[in-house]
């Protein structure tokens, strides 16, 4: 069995993978009271002790080396192999000056979208952070966008102004007579804009959505999106397939 591991800027998440299926993703915070307690206890219920480790990271080298440790403690004869952003692969052809700059994440989306899904694709992270990357047919990726995440733009207002406090529940949709409202749409149209602005930038795409935030901000938006929760892991598996060969 392979473990496949994401780990995020708030969460660390994974999936076990045998015979190339992929099961439900979990995740345990990764900035909560009792983390490494959390994941040891949760990783030791495992039924099958993974053979190969595969660790995709965007957090803090701090936060790989807590995790890498418990690895360590739990499974000392696994195989670990950090996934890295490259040049090309896997039909996809990174746009990055440097390719090793462009987020991992963003990478095995892409990979993952690429080839699951009908190109030209515009591939969407909706997390943390929200990234945007657009892919043309013959998987020339074309560049992307970064903005805050949903959570992100709450806690902007909240600490940069004076008055305007965390919004956490939803409200109708459109001009608003009252702040929280007010709020919650501006970032929601922030978020619309972003995606209408990053899909203008190429013909016609297949738009494709992933990360904690994509079934909500597909909802209610009504975009319309593909979301895939696995698309990062659908990345990493293709890049662990072709290492088993």
């Amino acid at each position: 069995m392979n473990l496949l591991i994401d780990i995020g800027n708030t969460r660390v998440k994974w999936v076990e993978q045998s015979i190339e299926q992929l099961s439900e993703i979990s995740f345990v915070g990764h900035q909560q009271d009792g983390f490494e307690s959390i994941l040891i206890s949760t990783w030791r219920d495992l039924l099958i002790p993974p053979d190969t480790i595969y660790i995709a990271c965007v957090s803090t080298s701090s936060v790989k080396k807590v995790i890498t440790h418990i690895i360590k403690q739990l499974w000392a004869h696994a195989k670990v192999q950090d996934i890295q952003t490259c040049q090309y692969a896997h039909g996809v052809t990174n746009a990055y000056i440097n390719p090793e700059k462009l987020g991992v994440d963003r990478w095995l989306a892409m990979l993952g979208a690429y080839n699951y899904y009908t190109a030209p694709l515009c591939v969407i992270d909706c997390g943390t952070a929200i990234t945007l990357d657009v892919l043309d047919e013959q998987g020339q990726h074309l560049g992307g966008m970064i903005m805050p995440g949903l959570t992100l733009l709450n806690k902007s207002l909240s600490k940069g102004a004076a008055n305007l406090d965390f919004c956490s529940e939803d409200h109708k949709l459109g001009l608003a007579n009252y702040t929280q409202a007010a709020i919650y749409n501006g970032n929601l149209s922030a978020v619309r804009g972003f995606i209408e602005a990053g899909r203008q930038q190429y013909k016609s795409q297949s738009l494709i959505l992933t990360g904690g935030d994509a079934e909500y901000i597909n909802n209610t938006l009504a975009l319309g999106a593909i979301v895939d929760l696995k698309l990062v892991f659908s990345g990493i598996s293709l890049l662990s397939s072709e290492s088993q060969k």
